[in-house]
């Protein structure tokens, strides 16, 4: 294994500090969850985990269930961008990066709606008639891992929401064990 030529020390409690310039290089943040393995030759690597697939999987059925349960597309973001749904708007999505106006709402654990998408500042999508959009966080005790969508030309029920924001609660206590 080649070395990078930055050294620290372990300090009283066994910490040790992830130099600033690999942390953001690598995109590493505040509570970002990390895999410590030990290698046969007593390496230690240390790897970030991407709970981007853990989001996916475990979204997987709520979105399937949902869709089945609300009028309008379901949609699932990481807090970078949407990564899966269903509806007819899914594809005008899934791949592009979410609005920071979005990201913020999320980021303090607070819904986010609008009568028509178009209000969206930053948002690259745009519909031929009015579309109501709500966005609930996925949150765990201590993290927010993305949100759950619902889009539609007609209004959104109180069901709806509802349900959704069930959904969202479930996901948030199984990614949270993770």
């Amino acid at each position: 294994m080649k070395t990078n030529g930055i050294i620290r020390k372990v300090d009283g409690l066994g910490r040790v500090v992830i130099p600033r310039e690999y942390r953001k290089l690598h995109r590493i943040s505040l509570g970002d969850p990390m895999e410590i393995s030990c290698l046969d030759s007593g390496e230690i690597v240390l790897k970030k985990m991407d709970l981007t697939l853990t989001l996916e999987e475990l979204s997987f059925n709520a979105i399937r269930v949902l869709s089945e349960n609300v009028k309008g597309s379901i949609l699932v973001s990481n807090l970078e961008k949407w990564l899966g749904g269903s509806g007819a708007a899914k594809g005008m999505f899934v791949g592009k990066e979410l609005p920071e106006e979005i990201r913020r709402h999320i980021l303090n654990r607070k819904d986010y709606s609008v009568c028509n998408v178009d209000e969206i500042k930053g948002l690259d999508v745009h519909f031929d008639e009015q579309t109501a959009f709500l966005a609930e966080p996925i949150s765990g005790d201590g993290d927010v891992f993305g949100a759950l969508y619902i889009t539609g030309t007609d209004s959104i029920s109180p069901s709806d929401i509802a349900l959704l924001k069930t959904a969202a609660c479930i996901l948030g206590t199984s990614l949270q064990k993770f």
